[in-house]
């Protein structure tokens, strides 16, 4: 049997956490209620609902990859790949992948690299904040040519290495499109 004093602590302990029963489940309460008896009880962490996406020609070049794999990690975001070809994609990721540690990736495989399915594809993922395009034969680089072209729900960013002018290193060359 409890003491008085032990049943009043319990008691004024569950009214500092009231509000956090509107919140939690039955197993968090418990914790809260009784944390000596209790194991300690994390949330699972939610998984990132922002995406990037990329587009993937016959290369992917190291700038470009640069690029996005900073974004993803500064935004907190996922990678989607666009591609013709999975494997190819794959293929082409494989040397990126020690940079890609806690970014998920995904990768939609387009028929034929029409705009139509590009679009399709883009509009499959909500929290997709922008795309990137880094060579001339990727999915994305047509929504980057005319004024025509179709308008993609998010803004198209074009990655590329810049021409040196000079003899040192090339830096990256960014333009955005919308």
């Amino acid at each position: 049997m409890k003491t008085l004093a032990k049943q009043l602590k319990q008691a004024l302990n569950a009214l500092s956490y009231a509000d956090i029963g509107e919140r939690v489940g039955r197993r968090e309460k418990y914790a809260a209620l009784y944390p000596s008896e209790a194991q300690p009880v994390t949330p699972p962490a939610a998984p990132s609902s922002k995406w990037i996406a990329l587009g993937v020609g016959d290369t992917l070049p190291a700038p470009v990859m640069a690029y996005v794999i900073g974004a993803c990690q500064r935004m907190q975001a996922n990678l989607l790949l666009i591609g013709d070809d999975a494997m190819r994609v794959r293929a082409l990721l494989a040397e990126h992948l020690p940079n890609l540690r806690g970014i998920d990736c995904k990768t939609e495989e387009v028929a034929s690299a029409s705009t139509a399915s590009v679009l399709r594809a883009m509009n499959l993922y909500r929290g997709l904040i922008f795309a990137v395009s880094g060579s001339e034969d990727d999915p994305l680089r047509p929504f980057l040519r005319t004024r025509r072209a179709p308008r993609t729900p998010v803004p198209v960013v074009l990655v590329s290495e810049k021409t040196p002018a000079a003899p040192h290193q090339p830096a990256p060359h960014f333009a955005f499109s919308a």
